[in-house]
């Protein structure tokens, strides 16, 4: 890990992980994906998210073991741990609302 990097790491508290949103509805997505965990947020855009189609990744820096998910347009949160490992989350949206897959295989490695 380069000095910058563990700076960084170090104010936000937490190991950098990374996750994505797929979209698995047959429309386009409107609003956004919050993860947020002990204080710290970030939002992934998800607006006219095309239908098989996945968001940019985002890095979020998980201070606890308690991550929260939640879609703009549902009312719940969605919790996953992050005691296990992983560095890579995936967020499906679909017309249940949202799971996430964790996993610390990275995105880059995948064949479909």
């Amino acid at each position: 890990m380069m000095k910058k990097e563990k700076e960084k790491t170090a104010k936000k508290g937490g190991a950098k992980h990374e996750f994505f949103v797929v979209n698995l509805t047959k429309e386009k997505l409107k609003g956004h994906v919050l993860w947020k965990s002990s204080g710290n947020e970030v939002k992934v855009d998800v607006e006219g998210l095309e239908p098989g189609k996945r968001s940019l990744r985002k890095q979020f820096y998980p201070s606890s073991c308690n991550n929260y998910w939640r879609w703009s347009e549902r009312d719940r949160e969605y919790q996953a741990s992050s005691d296990h490992g992983y560095t890579y989350a995936i967020v499906t949206v679909s017309n249940n609302g949202i799971r996430v897959l964790a996993t610390d295989t990275s995105p880059d490695t995948w064949k479909w």
